[in-house]
């Protein structure tokens, strides 16, 4: 290391990762930039700051002059305006302030296109500014066509007003540079190779190992859980549905994803950590059922712990699965019951596509 930087990461809910990728990813990048000497400080939302001191043990978080710490990142609580619109604007918006205000960091690093949208005035700080776009998130379902048009203009504030751009998949590399000219830098998701975990923790839940299918990550309509439990519900096995994540804030999707579901159904609510690793380390099969992602971690997770995967044919999943995964048509709960069919049926197709 030439010499130790000051760093600041904006975007994020909080960390350690509890709530999505874009989480998992600054969890992983920051602890482990602090593990080479650089002072890293993320910007976390006040509402998800850990309550009672036990829970702040129980994530790993500790106190230091400097206030709270995980793994020698320094967590840096901020208020923000809770609504759908307002939370990640609100929050990017006093961030990217204060480090105007105290001309403190090297690098400021965005996460995100919509909190990216502040990129210009942090570069007022005298710091070098990098926004890494994740997803086009625009194109999810949740969002009207005036936020659209918001989130769209603060993608170009991102783009164009970054010192430099990351993008997680080679299709966004490509896209910004057709719409905005802009040659972003290729670095994409992974996983951390660990080794596999035998079932303990699992049990509570009457599973026993190689005998429930798998599927992770929030919550929401873009992940088309209702295509999946549609496909599932009309399959006659006893091979559970684990679902693992959360709606946040709940809405009626919630509600009928549950409406839809038989008792052979799991859902866990969040998991993290070993918990989640051991789901992953005896999954019979991981499902993404996805109509919109980035470059989404979950299959690349399941994969590094040898899991057959099972993705939805959109571009952003065939570039992570490529022709280590199977596919099916997105949003054809037909077609994914089928495949789920024959692939709980032919356990030498599961085996070739398992890594370990």
């Amino acid at each position: 290391m030439d010499r130790r930087l000051r760093i600041a990461m904006i975007g994020q809910k909080s960390v350690p990762a509890r709530f999505g990728g874009i989480e998992t990813h600054v969890d992983h990048l920051s602890t482990r930039l602090a593990e080479r000497g650089h002072d890293v400080s993320v910007f976390c939302r006040t509402r998800f700051r850990p309550g009672p001191a036990d829970h702040l043990e129980a994530d790993g978080i500790v106190q230091t002059p400097r206030g709270p710490a995980y793994k020698n990142v320094h967590l840096l609580y901020r208020p923000s305006v809770n609504t759908k619109h307002l939370d990640a604007a609100t929050h990017a918006l006093l961030c990217a302030s204060e480090t105007v205000i105290w001309r403190s960091y090297d690098i400021i690093h965005f996460h995100g296109i919509g909190p990216s949208a502040f990129a210009p005035l942090a570069r007022l700080s005298g710091g070098t500014v990098v926004t890494t776009v994740h997803a086009l998130d625009w194109r999810q379902a949740k969002w009207g066509g005036a936020a659209k048009r918001v989130m769209q203009r603060g993608e170009w504030a991102g783009v164009k007003g970054s010192h430099g751009v990351v993008a997680v998949s080679r299709i966004m590399v490509d896209y910004i540079k057709e719409r905005y000219g802009v040659t972003a830098r290729y670095i994409p998701n992974g996983a951390a190779m660990l080794p596999p975990r035998p079932p303990q923790s699992i049990l509570a839940y009457g599973l026993e190992g190689d005998d429930y299918i798998l599927t992770v990550g929030r919550i929401i309509r873009d992940r088309g859980l209702h295509h999946l439990l549609d496909a599932y519900r009309r399959l006659e096995t006893p091979t559970r549905l684990v679902i693992v994540g959360s709606e946040f804030p709940r809405t009626r999707y919630t509600d009928e994803l549950r409406s839809m579901a038989d008792d052979r159904v799991i859902f866990t609510g969040d998991l993290y950590g070993a918990a989640l690793e051991e789901l992953y380390s005896n999954c019979r099969l991981y499902v993404l059922a996805s109509e919109v992602e980035g470059l989404p971690i979950t299959p690349c997770e399941a994969m590094s712990f040898g899991r057959c995967v099972l993705l939805s044919d959109i571009p952003e999943n065939r570039e992570v699965g490529g022709d280590a995964a199977y596919y099916f048509k997105t949003g054809d709960s037909n077609e994914l019951r089928d495949a789920l069919n024959n692939l709980l049926e032919d356990r030498e197709a599961v085996g070739r596509r398992q890594l370990r």
